[in-house]
């Protein structure tokens, strides 16, 4: 390593791509960094955003010279002048200490903690569902010509086994019915019917999930779950640390297959399957819009774990429509969560109609407007898709813009150029191909751009260009390829 008499700091999150790429040129320079993670520090994180007018990370200082992102430290280190002039300062000056923030380790916040937060305790109740396995009341019925649920039970007969074997009266056996349907142990057979346990022609069956294709299915463990945001909670923390853990040191690549092996991937596995029964139905729009983002994110990682990536537009289409979990009692593909849920039941890029039908009971889950922010939270397991980030219900709209404000600031999202006597506006793919989420027309759109793209110089380039009228837009390529680690480049 250099011998520095000043000090290189970089503010950083924890799994940031750039944030590592940028630790591991230094690194690789013979300069050692000083690394504020600013997830740990949120007082820090604001001052920064003050002082440098950016939301991103990281940001990067050589003593109390500012140099930028990632991206501005890979230019100055192709740049002799910049470089010599950058090197000079931290190897002959002494840093000042009151000039950045660089807090004791003591001050960390446990907000960012890692640790789980879901524990199981068992449910009394699920001793219900042993009992009816064990019954004779999971049979076959004939409802109509076309229609005979196996495995399934009559509300009628539910009532009057549990009248017989527990001896307690009807209006007690419908209670307990109630409280299994409500918990998601049991579900109705069709989606329009809930809670009528006196009629002997409306069925109920387990909620095993045994037979379904979703990632999650199988055995449900009898644990309480009252709060699905807090399961959800508790998922994004173990994948937060899942990803953190198996990036690699560039910042470029996840090891996946490190992934599968490991101890948490056992244990994020186990926590997944909870979501059969997460009570959905408790969630406000909030809390529906971070823990679907969470899902998302935690979905695309465990499918590429368990099949691998997506090495083509047909693999895509399959990966997006086929990989699914079962999340309170329903499947919800990765297409489901993304265009059905999140962006309020609209078509997505290659499909013909919205993913839920009038009828159909995941309807009830979709937001009642898009969010366009949403489309830079979610990572598609791509080299173009935003990193992945994890999100709060408490703090989503907050999360949601910084995490906006971070994607349009780099340059594979938005860059600005003079042409002549016009400006040429480069764009995410992703504002084409849902360019109705942000607005009625390409002007809009732009408009859009520039009041989320933060307060740096390419947010006020882009707002100087709709201010001349003079302007044009090209959208630049999306880089389909995996960012597995052992994936051909």
């Amino acid at each position: 390593m250099l011998e520095l008499s000043g000090r290189v700091v970089v503010y950083s999150v924890a799994g940031c791509p750039h944030c590592l790429a940028a630790k591991k040129t230094l690194r690789d320079l013979g300069i050692s960094v000083i690394d504020v993670p600013v997830d740990r520090f949120p007082a820090v994180r604001t001052w920064l955003q003050e002082k440098t007018g950016k939301t991103s990370v990281p940001q990067i200082f050589f003593n109390e010279e500012y140099v930028g992102g990632n991206d501005s430290l890979q230019r100055a280190v192709k740049d002799e002048e910049t470089w010599g002039r950058l090197l000079t300062e931290v190897q002959q000056n002494p840093a000042k200490e009151d000039a950045l923030i660089i807090p004791h380790p003591s001050e960390a916040t446990d907000a960012q903690s890692n640790e789980t937060v879901f524990t199981c305790e068992t449910d009394p109740i699920s001793e219900v569902v042993e009992e009816i396995r064990a019954s004779g009341l999971l049979q076959s019925h004939r409802t109509s010509l076309f229609s005979s649920p196996k495995m399934a039970f009559s509300g009628y007969d539910f009532v009057q086994w549990m009248v017989e074997a527990k001896k307690m009266n009807e209006s007690e056996a419908v209670k307990v019915g109630s409280e299994l349907l409500q918990k998601k142990y049991i579900l109705p057979v069709k989606d329009n019917i809930e809670n009528f346990f006196s009629k002997s022609d409306v069925f109920y069956s387990l909620n095993e999930g045994n037979e379904s294709c979703a990632l999650n299915s199988g055995a449900i463990d009898s644990c309480v779950i009252e709060d699905a945001g807090q399961l959800a909670e508790a998922l994004r923390k173990l994948v937060l640390r899942l990803y953190s853990d198996h990036i690699s040191t560039d910042g470029r690549k996840v090891d996946y297959v490190s992934i599968k092996a490991s101890e948490e991937f056992q244990q994020y596995q186990s926590l997944a399957r909870q979501l059969q029964r997460a009570p959905l139905e408790k969630l406000d729009q909030d809390g529906l819009k971070a823990f679907f983002i969470n899902v998302y994110n935690a979905l695309v990682i465990h499918a590429t774990v368990q099949n691998g990536p997506a090495t083509n537009w047909l693999t895509r289409l399959k990966f997006f429509d086929r990989m699914c979990y079962i999340i309170g009692g329903r499947n919800y593909s990765l297409n489901d969560i993304e265009n059905g849920v999140l962006r309020a039941n609209r078509r997505g890029v290659v499909q013909l109609f919205p993913p839920f039908g009038k009828s159909d009971p995941r309807r009830k889950m979709s937001l009642i407007q898009v969010d366009p922010r949403i489309h830079f939270a979610l990572n598609c397991g791509a080299r173009s898709c935003p990193p992945v980030k994890t999100f709060s219900a408490e703090n989503i709209n907050e999360e949601l813009q910084l995490a906006t404000n971070s994607y349009l600031e780099g340059d594979d999202a938005l860059k600005v150029e003079s042409d002549g006597d016009r400006s040429h506006i480069h764009l995410s793919s992703l504002l084409r191909w849902y360019r109705h989420d942000f607005g009625d027309n390409q002007e809009e759109v732009l408009r859009w751009t520039a009041r989320n793209a933060g307060r740096g110089e390419k947010a006020k380039a882009l707002q100087d260009a709709l201010e001349t009228g003079k302007w044009k837009v090209s959208y630049m390529p999306y880089d389909w390829g995996s960012n597995g680690i052992n994936d051909e480049d």
